[in-house]
């Protein structure tokens, strides 16, 4: 009879197995549409065995594991495309902020009030006596000053939405990490008992994909279940506990922040990533803004955006001004008598040399008749020398460049194919590193994403399975009740 009532151990094992597996197919399906969720399976293996006399008799089937399906291959891969495509997201952003703010090639920048400045000396050229001309070089004079100065307070404003950016980001990663240090805790507690914490790693890997766009962290998971975080190096989150970073200037004074590790004076070197993006773009510096040193292709390829274009834009400006005064101070006013001519442009703030930000008109052009025109010493009614002089500047090689020097207009055009061609790139970047992040998404979707069709396939093997253990039940009640009422009345 042992054989006989263990007959029901298989038929019992048989309903718990497929009652189980029922539930891991609803649990899939309930969760179809929920983010970073992995489709789980039941893993079905035969039951322990029973020795009678020359042969084994299986005792029914159990549940090993509900594990979940992951590929961890695919998913290093999509880590790693994810923080390069951070990366190049971040820099065209900041390319498609710096052509708004140039306003070029559509007529609306730089490039327009410059043309209208040298048409203006132009104009003044032909009619070198006329102070109504002299009022319209003033006033494009005017537009010009403002244009360069908006550019560079536009500049300085989207560096420091960039700054303001780290200092979000870096909360940011704090913010996960914290959330991933306390499910490594949950997964533990979960785990160490024998059971499943399938859905708490489903929501520390959704964690980790974000932070890693963020920047380029690794992650390793240890023995017992728990992920530790690390980047460039230093803890980020090891077994239950996050180390936090902060925004904090590199050196005392500094205007601009990097991230540092909490409770240590040490910056965290950040090489991919949203992070690395936004202080490429930013720039680690504003040292060299205003230097002169190199050329106006002297940084091509340089990773500090900004910076780059601000330390080109301030050597036109600065070598436009230049040339302007050295010509201007150079001639004769139209007073009576003629005097010199003083700077036409000067610094607003002396203390700095001459740049975005920092230029004007000499107060004293008020005076229409300090527009210098002419170059003769008695300031003679008719020359335009000094005013053709300057209209010439537009074409003449005035900026000094590596290996040639350039004129005004070219080397602004210089900037303008430069940015042309950044933007370019960080667009083409982004879009091959969006198709290739697709690409792997879509891979490991097809691995551990939920199958309607699968599941409802395995809904109905599992239905059918579990009623076919229920009837076994009642085949098995049949042969008892047949045994115990049955045999042995025969005869009386």
């Amino acid at each position: 009879m042992a054989i006989g009532f263990g007959s029901y151990e298989i038929a019992r094992s048989g309903m718990f197995v497929n009652e189980r597996s029922l539930f891991v197919t609803g649990h899939n399906i309930s969760n179809v549409n929920t983010p970073g969720y992995s489709r789980q399976q039941a893993m079905i293996a035969t039951g322990p065995y029973q020795k009678f006399g020359e042969h084994q008799l299986g005792l029914g089937a159990d549940i090993q594991q509900i594990r979940q399906i992951r590929h961890q291959f695919l998913d290093n891969i999509y880590r790693n495309e994810s923080t390069l495509l951070g990366y190049w997201e971040t820099r065209n952003k900041t390319f498609q902020e710096i052509q708004t703010i140039l306003g070029d090639p559509m007529e609306e920048g730089l490039q327009n009030a410059l043309n209208q400045f040298w048409d203006s000396w132009h104009e003044l050229s032909k009619e070198p006596d006329s102070l109504t001309v002299r009022a319209l070089v003033r006033q494009r004079s005017e537009a010009l000053v403002y244009q360069i100065n908006h550019m560079g307070q536009q500049l300085d404003k989207l560096q420091r939405d960039l700054d303001h950016q780290v200092s979000l980001r870096i909360g940011e990663v704090n913010d996960i990490t914290k959330q991933i240090a306390a499910l490594n805790k949950a997964i533990f507690s979960a785990e160490v008992t024998g059971d499943e914490a399938n859905d708490f790693r489903d929501q520390r890997n959704l964690l980790i994909d974000r932070l890693s766009k963020l920047a380029d962290v690794d992650a390793t998971e240890m023995k017992d279940g728990q992920v530790d975080i690390t980047l460039a190096g230093h803890y980020l989150v090891y077994k239950g506990v996050n180390m936090e970073l902060y925004a904090a200037e590199r050196e005392p004074g500094d205007i601009f922040c990097v991230p540092k590790l909490l409770g240590e004076d040490i910056e965290i070197p950040i090489k991919s990533g949203i992070i690395k993006g936004l202080l490429d773009s930013r720039g680690e510096s504003v040292a060299d803004e205003g230097s002169m040193d190199g050329g106006i292709s002297a940084l091509e390829g340089s990773t500090a955006i900004i910076p780059d274009l601000k330390r080109r834009l301030n050597l036109i400006v600065g070598g436009m001004a230049k040339s302007i005064n050295d010509l201007h101070k150079d001639g004769k006013t139209l007073g009576k008598p003629p005097s010199q001519g003083e700077d036409f442009f000067v610094a607003i703030n002396s203390e700095y040399p001459i740049r975005l930000g920092n230029l004007q008109l000499n107060d004293n052009l008020v005076d229409l008749n300090n527009i210098v025109a002419a170059a003769m010493e008695d300031g003679s009614t008719g020359d335009n020398s000094v005013a053709l002089a300057i209209a010439n500047m537009r074409n003449n090689p005035v900026i000094k460049d590596i290996n040639r020097d350039l004129s005004i207009d070219d080397a602004y055009q210089f900037i303008i194919l430069g940015i042309g061609s950044g933007g370019a790139e960080s667009v083409r970047m982004t879009e091959n590193q969006s198709r290739l992040v697709a690409s792997t998404d879509a891979q490991r979707n097809s691995i551990m994403g939920v199958s309607m069709d699968e599941e409802m396939s395995n809904m109905m093997k599992f239905k059918f399975a579990y009623t076919a253990s229920s009837r076994a039940i009642n085949v098995i009640d049949e042969m008892i009740e047949t045994v115990i009422t049955k045999m042995g009345i025969v005869g009386r």
